[in-house]
């Protein structure tokens, strides 16, 4: 029989969406967003908010629409060779490259360095250690553990976050004044979107949402489409409630010099003077031990979905057991360059491969004649690739002149956007006169985790 759509579905199902979203490891994003931009700092912010809930939830909808999973729409877009290659490095950056590792330093920068006021290298190697211990512990025999810490948590760190929230509303710390402009403004928005992941993770963990609205009793495309769009409005209005609330609490730090200087340098350690600020050090510890456990619930749930991720698509050829302690491994060696280096190699990686996850998104929406059977989707995402590749060549090498800051939007940080428009648009021109080569994705290779059921967060 088929089901009707209810609020109380709605509900529960947005609940789900705005737990799987909501990262421990992206709290330190919005505060430093509103310092950084000042009286710009809601510009900043919806850009943010689109990169993050905005385009988790059209990936979500996309992952539905694909029903077989977004790893096989993506092989009928390109080949299924590419779709293996942007799969594995999806699950690598999720998983031990970056994701996983900021668990580990930002539950150490915030839970752990306010408490023991030093920061020498044998104590972080030693707090990896045994942070990485419980996650390898709880990811073989789990239990009840996760699920019962995760529920408790997710609720307890929303609540702590609100009361954070308004006490800095009603006691403004400073006040707001000029910082970037407004086209820096949004540029820092998009490119603190992009750090969040969580469109990424959506790719990965969406058959989740999938399962739950298909146990539900939502067994037809358009009605499960529906409920995650409604869903996903109400996750996506508690990411805005609480991500805006610290983006305008860092931008009523605007004014303090310190605080600048930690939104460039520490943002970790802005969201505890923030919090030092507002409600003393006893509510600062709080934060953090809410945080620090929250952290470590997203990077169990991680390590078990990025391992049995790459188990699937490799057909086995990556045992899960030795994946998942490779994942931990990796995790721990790289987790000790702190959350500030993290961030900052994160930021040029995933400038580069973001665009390509958007184009193939919007792209899925189109009817299967154009998806499918033109070439929008490899000649928009190949231009999409060497304008982001040339652009962070053109930034992050000095002699090394390109001219990308020229390119339409680029001073918003979207000079790939029009140009990859441009390509896809003359590739679907030229598959309507020169049909393309059916893609077949191999079912085994590209399952897309069907079994993998851990709602969390990049983190």
């Amino acid at each position: 029989m088929k089901q009707k759509l209810s609020f109380g579905k709605i509900v529960t199902l947005g609940f789900a969406l705005f737990a799987m979203f909501f990262g421990a490891g992206n709290l330190i994003l919005p505060p430093a967003l509103g310092t950084v931009c000042g009286e710009n700092w809601f510009a900043g912010f919806l850009m943010y908010i689109l990169i993050d809930a905005g385009l988790s939830v059209i990936a979500l909808l996309a992952f539905v629409k694909a029903q077989g999973g977004f790893s096989s729409c993506i092989a009928k877009q390109l080949t299924p060779k590419t779709a293996f290659i942007l799969t594995f490095v999806n699950t690598l950056f999720l998983g031990p490259l970056i994701a996983i590792p900021r668990t580990a330093a930002t539950t150490f920068d915030i839970a752990i360095k306010p408490l023991i006021g030093t920061t020498a290298p044998w104590i972080t190697w030693l707090f990896g250690a045994v942070y990485f211990g419980l996650v390898a512990l709880l990811c073989l025999k789990p239990g009840k553990v996760v699920d019962i810490i995760g529920k408790i948590l997710s609720p307890l760190m929303f609540v702590a976050l609100l009361i954070l929230i308004i006490i800095g509303i009603l006691f403004p710390m400073d006040q707001i004044v000029p910082q970037a402009a407004m086209c820096e403004s949004i540029s820092y928005g998009l490119k603190s979107g992009y750090q969040t992941m969580d469109m990424l993770g959506a790719v990965l963990l969406g058959v989740i949402a999938l399962l739950s609205v298909k146990e539900s009793g939502f067994t037809d495309t358009k009605s499960q489409m529906k409920l995650v769009g409604l869903g996903g409005v109400i996750a996506g209005l508690g990411l805005f409630i609480v991500y805006g609330g610290l983006s305008y609490l860092g931008a009523t730090a605007s004014g303090d010099p310190e605080m600048v200087a930690l939104a460039c340098s520490d943002r970790p350690g802005l969201l505890i003077r923030m919090s030092e600020r507002l409600v003393g050090p006893y509510g600062s510890l709080l934060l953090g031990l809410i945080v620090a456990a929250a952290c470590l619930t997203t990077a169990i749930g991680l390590v078990s979905a990025c391992s049995q991720n790459l188990c699937e698509i490799t057909n086995g050829k990556l045992p899960y057991r030795p994946t998942m302690f490779a994942i931990i491994g990796i995790s721990y060696l790289l987790s000790n360059l702190g959350t500030e280096m993290i961030l900052t190699i994160a930021a040029p990686v995933l400038s580069v491969i973001f665009p390509i996850y958007i184009v193939l998104v919007f792209l899925s929406f189109l009817p299967e004649r154009i998806r499918e059977r033109t070439y929008a989707a490899p000649m928009g995402t190949g231009l999409a690739l060497v304008v982001t590749i040339m652009t962070e060549l053109d930034q992050l090498i000095p002699y090394i002149i390109l001219h990308t800051d020229e390119l339409p939007l680029a001073e918003y940080g979207l000079g790939w956007l029009l140009p990859a428009l441009g390509a896809a648009l003359i590739g679907g021109l030229i598959g309507t006169a020169i049909p393309r080569k059916r893609q077949t994705p191999n079912k085994d290779q590209l399952t897309s985790g069907t079994d993998m059921r851990f709602p969390v967060s990049d983190g």
